[in-house]
């Protein structure tokens, strides 16, 4: 729905020309022309057609700005964040005070109706692509309030990620309203639990697995491997992949949930898979998190030169540039004995370099080339390891 009108039925007959210049123009709009009392049956469709609605269009006469229903129409519609339009068929005074700092549009006897029109259909058509999405965002909302916030009724996926991009830009207008702040949260949350749900069930498995390599090892070690790729991708995923679980951790939302996690990981005692977590945690925004996965792949397999890389870059994004040049000349030191990256040599000593003349070497851009680098490789490598199961 592009419009709600909101008029005085004392200016029947200029909404009915109104109406037919939009919709000659393919503008779907929802104008009540009942002449009847109010009851609740008719107030509920009043509500339902505003909610579905873009924008909003309080025609301003002498009738419109002292009319009860008028007024209550306009309260629900700003309720909602709804794009307000005034539009002046008649000079009144007393107009409400939410319409008085906008910018109006004239359509009185003594202006161009058709300028009107354009000027109209120019102010409806604006962020078109921002308001939609809000009103369907609304639209959501109000059925998980009305369905006592089951959880059924959660953004989940896709959904959810582009409800979260409405979070991330505060400033557009129309802005969320509280509802549907609360919404987007509490999908996040519950699409969080899922995952750490998940986690937990991984951890058991894993558990389960490792019983039963202390008693068959040469028998199982096949499974144990395969074990440890389905692990490995869960805790990839959470940390990389999941818009809910990211922005939960930034928040403080799951906070101790997350740390008992990687607690879980460093128990789990693979050098691997603590080393993957550091560094994917670390060019996620969860440096001081994963920080006990970066120490505890460095204490299963000290002469890894990647795992000081990771646990340099997880203390400079912790602001402890120190201890984090200190594992860059530790991974070049390891690198020049065991011949191990020798590539990535040269990018250490310039970020070592760097960090001695008081400089951040890492900007987001660079960040943002390592996250982008970093999941080429996985993908790669979770490509490989599908190829070497179907053979």
């Amino acid at each position: 729905m592009d419009t709600f009108i909101s008029y005085s039925r004392k200016d029947k007959t200029f909404v009915q020309t109104l109406h037919k210049a939009l919709t000659d123009r393919q503008k779907e709009l929802w104008v009540d022309w009942k002449d009847i009392p109010v009851t609740s049956d008719w107030w509920a469709e009043i509500r339902e057609g505003l909610e579905s609605a873009h924008a909003f269009v309080f025609v301003i006469s002498p009738n419109s700005v002292v009319s009860e229903v008028c007024n209550q129409e306009l309260e629900y519609a700003v309720s909602h964040n709804k794009r307000l339009i005034p539009l002046v068929y008649r000079e009144a005074n007393a107009v409400p005070e939410v319409l008085s700092h906008l910018n109006w549009i004239f359509s009185r006897e003594t202006d161009d109706f058709d300028e009107a029109i354009e000027y109209l259909l120019e102010a409806m058509d604006t962020d078109l692509d921002w308001v939609k999405r809000h009103t369907r965002l609304t639209r959501r909302a109000m059925e998980w309030e009305r369905k006592d916030r089951n959880k059924s009724y959660l953004l989940r996926g896709d959904d959810l990620a582009e409800a979260e991009q409405h979070l991330s830009q505060p400033n557009r207008n129309p802005a969320l309203t509280q509802l549907q702040q609360g919404y987007i949260v509490t999908s996040q949350q519950n699409q969080a639990a899922d995952l750490m749900q998940e986690l937990e069930q991984a951890k058991a498995l894993a558990e389960t697995e490792a019983r039963r390599l202390e008693e068959q090892k040469q028998h199982n070690i096949q499974l144990r491997r395969r074990s440890m790729v389905i692990i490995g991708s869960l805790v990839l995923v959470m940390a990389m992949g999941v818009y809910a679980v990211l922005s939960a951790l930034q928040n403080g939302a799951l906070s101790r949930s997350a740390r008992e996690v990687v607690a879980a990981i460093v128990e789990f005692a693979d050098a691997e898979v603590n080393g993957d977590v550091c560094w994917s945690g670390a060019l996620n925004g969860v440096a001081d998190i994963v920080m006990p996965a970066c120490k505890q792949a460095i204490a299963l397999e000290p002469d890894v030169a990647f795992y000081y890389e990771s646990r340099g870059l997880a203390y400079a994004l912790m602001g402890n540039f120190e201890e984090s040049s200190l594992d860059f000349k530790t991974a070049i030191e390891t690198a020049n004995t065991s011949d191990q990256s020798v590539a990535r040599i040269s990018l250490w000593e310039e970020w070592v370099d760097q960090i001695e003349r008081g400089s951040n070497p890492f900007d987001e851009k660079l960040l943002h080339q390592m996250r982008e680098s970093w999941k080429e490789e996985k993908e790669a490598h979770r490509s490989e390891y599908h190829s070497e199961e179907t053979q």
